[in-house]
């Protein structure tokens, strides 16, 4: 059981918590209704996304037996069959088909697209350069999207951007540690197009395309009207602090290749974020 929760990247999940954040900024979490949507939204979401995970294992078994930690994925490591990944495969997907009739049409529809680009990521996109920072980044951009979708709130421009920009720093940080700790181009082929001068300089490019669009949008006239205050500015200090903190790890230890796995481990990033919640939390809420 354990290995087959392995294989549907579990633990990644965590990126799905973005489906709530649309309701969160928009003040609408708190209803009831909207929770219960969310909720099934999150799960339905999150079974499309560990579908990705278990055909993109399938396609680069192969590559992944020689990489030094994805060679103890289920599927590379042997521990679950492809024949049994298949049969995984069709359960997901008959549920979900059922699922579909059960959430809002656009969310569907988006959800179909995020599939059918995704899949094409892992068939040919990956490999290349830019643009596979790109796809992945959106992916991140159609979770806030179906968000919205799930409880009628229509996510800002800014938030839009700023989730797109963010995501792509993140991507850019894994790349990078990737590029430092893979000796064998053959496990992510897409590496070679790279160099750590070229992934440093564009993370922190972006870094500060993510900060200015983070304190455009907290000064922005409709979200002040939205929220009844002109003090979400003050939300930026964590921000900060929280990049600031990644860029750290990132160029002195070298720790932020796995996304999931380092904002797990890190205490003090996962105290700053409850910090950002929070105050947000109280200048939205209260």
């Amino acid at each position: 059981m354990m290995q087959v929760l392995h294989l549907l990247r579990i633990k990644h999940w965590i990126k799905n918590i973005l489906i709530f954040f649309t309701a969160f900024f928009g003040g609408e979490l708190l209803e009831i209704s909207n929770l219960k949507t969310l909720a099934f939204v999150f799960i339905y979401f999150s079974f499309t996304a560990s579908l990705v995970y278990v055909v993109n294992d399938l396609k680069d078994v192969e590559k992944d037996k020689l990489h030094p930690e994805k060679k103890n994925r289920p599927l590379a490591s042997g521990a679950i069959s492809k024949t049994h990944a298949y049969i995984l495969i069709a359960l997901i997907t008959a549920a979900l088909g059922i699922a579909s009739f059960y959430v809002p049409l656009y969310v569907f529809y988006v959800t179909l697209i995020y599939f059918i680009l995704n899949i094409l990521y892992t068939l040919w996109l990956k490999h290349i350069a830019i643009i596979e920072l790109f796809i992945i980044s959106l992916g991140f951009v159609f979770r806030i999207i179906i968000g919205g979708f799930a409880v009628s709130v229509v996510p800002s421009k800014w938030i839009i951007m700023l989730t797109f920009f963010m995501a792509l720093y993140v991507i850019i940080a894994k790349r990078r540690g990737e590029l430092l700790h893979t000796t064998n181009n053959q496990t992510r082929k897409v590496l070679a197009s790279y160099s750590e001068q070229y992934l440093s300089s564009a993370m922190i490019l972006v870094l500060g395309v993510s900060i200015v669009t983070y304190i455009m949008y907290t000064i922005d006239e409709q979200i002040i009207t939205r929220f009844n205050t002109d003090k979400i500015y003050i939300t930026t200090i964590f921000v900060v602090l929280a990049m600031l903190r990644h860029l750290q790890q990132t160029f002195v230890h070298n720790n932020t290749e796995s996304p999931v796995k380092y904002i797990l481990k890190d205490k003090l990033i996962l105290i700053i974020i409850l910090m950002w919640l929070s105050s947000f939390y109280f200048l939205i809420y209260f």
